[in-house]
């Protein structure tokens, strides 16, 4: 860090921030991470504050690293970190940094080329997989920051972070979250008017504060009183009130404008000292600059013009730029350039670095020189700014970093070099992308494409490029639309491997966003332009493709027929890789066809392969975990999502967490840790806020009533459970397969009867288009049968209890084993009955979950009480004592209160109930009662909630065992038994 003198006017009513700063100091040199951002205005001082506190700490032997981002349109990755790192890196010892270094050194050198010759260049290096190298590359850079803190407190300073790129902020991010022990103080600065207007930067001021390790320190304008401080401080003596309101009153408390303003009034002589005070001359008044850009206009009139034009053409190089360059572009000597500079820093337009570098005072000032210069004068600097650079890197010999990459870009495309701007870009969007920064990838991508026409020969693989780096960045509408257009391109060239490889990638991408048919289009569209060529792309074509006809169209035979062939493939290519993602699509769609003892061995087969490469081990575990899960090993499911959150933290691919801290929420939630589930579900609700794909921002809501649902919130589950189904009808019957019941279960909550059996309805006909048996069915069918159960539906339970028997020992979102067992009972199988629910318990037990533990000791009560006691007394108490128990301490106290009920009624002494007349049931008694009292049959069904069908059925039977002809003859035979 350059640390150059700040005049005292710049801290003027600053005492309370420095204050706070130097705390924070303190706690950061104890031995903890404290991150600080700065938020202010243009000219707000924040920049000055920095540059004062880094003089401060470097005075009390802080390492002071510091590092800014840029306002150039291309702006590299990482920009701050280099800046702040490369002085380090030039100025520390070689043996200490070696011994920091390490191993480290091939990957900071991915970013930081000038390491090359500082590192030994026998230490052997290898090449990572591309998604691995953002953590590397992260842990690589915190390591070296905490390496240089163990010896003394590192200040990391990052100016103007709303220009900063995403790969920098979610570096620091990393850094906050990995080094919290660190003596590590993170000083960050920010204009706060600017955060709308930048997504990356809202995102990770998101993350830092769900992180909880954020502090904020606000630059407010100064006060008057302030103003006045500065003034003084400024002009060494106090100035009257009226120049210090009006001072005040046009710079509007900014001090950087306020600066401005007092160095015109002294040039100008407006402002005359008087004895002890300064002031205005009346007349001047009228004159004064309303703006910064007018003041900046103004300061340039009183130096030379060979300064002035020196000037402009550093505002063309860029905010920092080095004399050698700069006199190269003037044509002149490095010493009269030297002088004009030199001129300028008194002037304080320009500060002085190191190794005769300059810097603008402000961007302003910059922005300003910048205007002055005509379009054809700004068009020839840039090319010559261009071709000087890239003369010096062809000198070196040495690859350009990233930096470089960006700037050559940048020069030649405003030079009108069409070719070389183009090239540049592409040579900076492919570093990016090798340096995990996607966004900056796009960028550059995006710049090389409109400097290329339809005939270039690169702009397909242009095309590619910039559908990959958006995929990446989590824009899959941007991806598909570069996809698209790369395909015809291709298909336009004769290319036909290649269009078949950017249609395969149209397919992914638009998978990603649940345009199931158009998906399906495209992958059978690749398939088509690969041909029968043995090919890596043809396997991973048909992998995708039978992936999307099984899991989104139940397609389930066609499917897997689809995943033999693209296995077959990569056992004739012998492609490790591509073996072990095919045996995970294959184990995932025999899981889907209920086939778990073949398909979790294969998952776990395919996840042992696969552990050194994230992207396919984070895959794996999102087929393993809701096979787990649907074989009711729940906590065995849970530990494989921590599994997927940790290796898809490693991927590029912002998609692969898409449901992760979802998961973890419905875990929570099944064991009743509302607090924890709420946490998990802000997180994930972050995560789905930065995709295109609607599936799991529906999940997500899906969630959030699910949740509300179990803590016995109907209203709150009916809000979010609305719109999420609607997303799942608008994705297609695939989905809403899946979620539907729930929202029938809410409505039967709210006492929407009728409701509630519509959902029942069309449940059975989305059964309808899936394999009987399959996993599709297994959740809809759960939830049909708890609604039938709960409207005491015979003929519905008793047609889904051998559907049901197919997934007996499974959990989908209900215990099967518990929806068994209550059905058994209603059909007075007690034995039946009983393995069923001690099924249900072994499981709920196991696997911590008090909700379905609740239920199940429910239904043993029932059980024992409905079988006449089918064990020692005080069996049923204790099983609703544990089950009211239970639902307390799960807050669902109607659901207790009903418990409490049945226990008061189950421990009241009474004789054994007497047989009732004729064969009776329970419900059919019931329905004679109502009958004799004159009822209709709707009327009935009203009472009862059944439908008026059911009620025929029952007065059918009634008829049959009484030997009644009609109503009348049972309504008798009801009040000669003493039944009405």
């Amino acid at each position: 860090m350059q640390t150059s003198t700040v005049p005292d006017g710049w801290l003027a009513g600053r005492s309370a921030e420095l204050a706070t700063l130097t705390q924070y100091f303190a706690t950061a040199s104890e031995g903890h991470t404290v991150t600080v951002l700065m938020t202010g205005e243009p000219g707000g001082g924040k920049t000055h504050l920095l540059r004062a506190f880094a003089n401060w700490a470097a005075q009390r032997g802080a390492t002071v690293l510091s590092g800014g981002a840029s306002d150039a349109e291309l702006m590299p990755p990482y920009l701050p970190f280099i800046e702040a790192l490369d002085p380090y890196m030039r100025d520390t010892p070689r043996d200490l940094l070696h011994e920091q270094l390490g191993p480290l050194a091939p990957l900071l050198a991915t970013i930081l080329p000038e390491l090359t010759p500082l590192v030994d260049a026998t230490q052997p290096t290898y090449m990572l997989p591309p998604e691995q190298a953002r953590l590397r590359l992260y842990q690589a850079v915190s390591d070296l920051i905490a390496h240089v803190a163990a010896s003394a407190p590192v200040v990391l300073l990052l100016d103007d972070l709303q220009w900063a790129d995403p790969a920098s902020l979610d570096l620091l991010c990393y850094l906050v979250q990995h080094r919290p022990q660190a003596r590590l103080l993170i000083l960050g600065a920010y204009r706060e008017g600017d955060v709308g207007s930048q997504a990356p930067l809202e995102r990770a001021l998101a993350a830092l504060s769900r992180l909880r390790v954020l502090h904020t320190v606000t630059l407010a304008p100064l006060s008057a009183e302030e103003i006045g401080e500065l003034a003084q401080h400024a002009l060494g003596s106090p100035i009257e009130m009226a120049a210090r309101s009006l001072l005040f009153e046009r710079s509007e408390g900014n001090a950087f404008f306020a600066e401005e303003l007092l160095r015109d009034w002294l040039e100008s002589g407006v402002m005359t000292r008087d004895g002890p005070a300064w002031r205005l001359a009346t007349p001047a008044v009228d004159v004064l600059p309303t703006t910064v850009i007018r003041a900046v206009r103004e300061r340039l009139v009183g130096l030379t013009l060979e300064t002035v034009r020196a000037l402009q053409t550093a505002a063309v190089i860029g905010r920092t730029f080095d004399l050698e360059l700069l006199a190269e572009a003037l044509g002149s000597s490095l010493e009269l350039t030297e002088d004009c500079l030199l001129e300028a820093v008194r002037a304080r337009l320009l500060r002085q670095g190191a190794a005769m570098e300059f810097t603008f005072g402000h961007d302003l000032i910059r922005e300003c020189l910048y205007d002055q210069v005509t379009a054809v004068r700004r068009q020839r600097l840039h090319g010559f700014i261009g071709r000087a650079l890239e003369a010096r890197v062809a000198i070196t010999d040495a690859q350009p970093d990233s930096h470089r990459l960006a700037t050559l870009a940048f020069h030649f495309a405003r030079s009108g070099d069409r070719l070389r701007g183009a090239t540049y870009a592409r040579q900076a969007a492919d570093r990016a992308l090798r340096t995990y920064a996607p966004d900056s990838a796009v960028a550059q991508y995006r710049a090389a494409l409109e400097l290329t026409d339809s005939a270039d020969p690169q702009r397909g693989e242009l095309l590619l490029g910039l559908g990959e780096a958006s995929q990446l960045a989590g824009d899959e509408r941007g991806a598909a639309d570069a996809f698209g257009m790369a395909r015809r391109w291709f298909e336009a060239a004769g290319d036909r491997m290649a269009a078949g490889h950017a249609a395969h990638r149209l397919g992914q991408s638009l998978w990603r966003q649940e345009e199931i048919a158009a998906a399906r289009t495209a992958f059978e569209t690749g398939q088509t332009a690969l041909g029968d060529h043995t090919s890596p792309e043809l396997a991973r074509t048909l992998l995708d493709l039978g992936s999307l006809r099984a899991v989104s169209q139940h397609e389930l035979a066609e499917g897997m027929e689809l995943c033999r062939r693209a296995v077959a493939l990569a056992q004739e290519l012998d492609d490790p890789r591509l073996l072990t993602a095919s045996r995970r699509a294959l184990g995932n769609l025999l899981v889907r066809s209920n086939q778990l003892s073949d398909g979790i061995p294969m998952l776990y087969g395919a996840l042992a392969a696969a552990a050194d490469d994230p992207v396919e081990a984070a895959e794996c575990c999102g087929c393993l975990a809701p096979a787990l899960f649907w074989q009711g090993h729940i906590n065995e499911a849970r530990e494989v999502v921590h599994q997927r959150a940790a290796f898809a933290a490693r991927c590029q691919d912002p998609y692969e967490l898409r449901h992760v801290d979802a998961w973890l929420a419905l875990f929570h939630g099944l064991r009743g840790e509302w607090a924890a589930a709420a946490q998990a579900i802000e997180h994930a609700q972050a995560i789905v806020d930065r995709l295109s794909s609607p599936e799991p921002q529906a999940y997500v809501q899906f969630l959030r009533g699910g949740l509300a649902y179990f803590q016995g919130e109907c209203a709150a589950a009916e809000h979010w459970l609305t719109p999420a189904i609607a997303t799942f009808r608008a994705i297609g019957p695939g989905a809403l397969i899946w979620y539907l019941g729930l929202l029938g279960m809410t409505q039967l909550k709210l006492g929407n009867v009728a409701e509630a059996r519509a959902v029942m309805d069309e449940l059975e006909t989305l059964l309808g288009g899936v394999p009987v048996g399959t996993m599709p069915t297994s959740e809809p069918l759960s939830y049909l049968a708890e609604l039938a159960l709960a409207l005491d539906d015979h003929d519905r339970i008793n047609a889904l209890r051998e559907k049901l028997r197919a997934f007996a020992g499974q959990f989908h979102d209900l215990v099967v084993d518990r929806l068994l067992g209550e059905i058994e009972v209603r059909r007075r199988d007690w034995r039946a009955a009983a393995t069923h629910l001690d099924a249900a318990e072994a499981l709920t037990r196991r696997e911590e979950l008090p909700s379905e533990l609740a239920r199940t000791l429910e239904a043993q009560a029932a059980l024992a009480l409905a079988h006449g006691g089918r064990s020692e007394p005080g069996h049923v108490r204790r099983l609703l004592e544990e089950s009211r128990a239970l639902y307390q301490r799960l807050g669902r106290e109607p659901d207790a209160r009903r418990v409490s009920e049945r226990l008061g009624m189950a421990s009241s002494p009474r004789a054994k109930p007497a047989p009732l007349p004729a064969g009776l049931s329970a419900r059919e008694v019931d329905v004679l009662r109502l009958v004799a009292t004159g009822c209709s049959n709707r009327e009935i069904a009203q009472r009862l909630v059944l439908s008026e069908k059911t009620v025929e059925r029952h007065l059918t039977r009634i008829y049959g065992k009484t030997s009644a002809d009609n109503r009348a003859a049972a309504a008798a035979f009801a009040i000669r038994h003493g039944l009405a």
